[in-house]
């Protein structure tokens, strides 16, 4: 098990999956007629105490984001208000999110170092040397800094936003009754494409690339600061070596795109629009760890 929460592969992918499960087990709509039920629709009269009747998530997080919706979009309109509230909710995870942001990729800049530890003790499988090679990682991350599981708390904190933001979109009165651009945000992109309403698979086609981007984006900043310090690689470290790694995470990395692609084409407009925005805010919160966090 310890094994397992140090794998952030296997974290991404077991999230994800938990999401898929609990979206699927709590969907707001009627089943026959694909609309929100009326005891799921928060509007701004919508009081606490009856959506606390429903659950305490429906109360302490799904009702707060639904009615953050509505006020904002009584002053502008459903787009404009999933955009503010999703940037509420990442500077609310920031907190903790910069840190874990921070540690990861200074794990991407200590590979080299890690690696040569793991090569130092490589066959070697008695328990002396796997608790030298433990010490050895763990003075590592003493020294630079780094909590290794820092990412897994971020994770899980994002986790019931995520899901609380994908029932408040969906539940909030302002997006049932509302339109950006000129569509219903209720509406998915299955049905854009197939009612020939082409700013739909707009927003779906650009959720994907930057959440590609998103996730790609530390890789680069990594690549553009080792050309910048033209420190010259040593043999442990060259990449031809670590393809396997590299190759491994990128296809994680591709699979979770996959997922919430196949999700968000069957799931409302107002969720890929979310999860665009979130992903143009992280490269840019990214932007700002490069530039006034991390010291090479």
């Amino acid at each position: 098990m310890k094994h397992f929460f140090k794998d952030k592969k296997k974290m991404i992918f077991l999230s994800v999956l938990i999401l898929v499960v609990l979206a699927a087990c709590s969907s707001p709509r009627d089943p026959e007629t694909g609309e929100i039920l009326a005891h799921k629709l928060i509007g701004l009269d919508t009081t606490f105490g009856s959506q606390l009747d429903l659950g305490l998530f429906d109360g302490i997080i799904v009702w707060p984001i639904a009615q953050l919706i509505n006020l904002v979009a009584k002053y502008s309109d459903a787009g404009i208000a999933i955009t503010v509230v999703t940037m509420l909710l990442q500077a609310v995870t920031s907190v903790f999110s910069i840190k874990a942001q921070v540690s990861s990729q200074k794990m991407q800049m200590l590979q080299p170092e890690m690696q040569r530890i793991q090569q130092k003790y490589e066959g070697k499988t008695d328990d002396r040397s796997k608790m030298a090679m433990a010490q050895e990682m763990q003075q590592l991350y003493k020294k630079y800094d780094i909590n290794p599981f820092g990412s897994i708390l971020t994770m899980f904190l994002q986790f019931p936003l995520i899901l609380g933001m994908w029932q408040g979109s969906q539940r909030a009165q302002a997006v049932v009754e509302g339109s950006f651009l000129g569509i219903n945000l209720t509406n998915t992109p299955g049905w854009g494409i197939s009612n020939g309403q082409w700013t739909y698979v707009l927003i779906f086609v650009l959720m994907i690339i930057f959440q590609f981007v998103s996730f790609k984006f530390p890789q680069w900043q990594q690549k553009q600061r080792e050309k910048n310090s033209k420190v010259k690689r040593k043999e442990y470290a060259n990449p031809k070596k670590n393809s396997g790694l590299m190759g491994g995470m990128n296809m994680m990395m591709y699979g979770n795109i996959l997922i919430i692609g196949f999700l968000a084409f069957s799931w409302p407009i107002s969720m890929s629009f979310y999860w665009l925005v979130s992903s143009i805010a992280r490269v840019i919160q990214n932007i700002i760890i490069n530039k006034y966090f991390i010291k090479d």
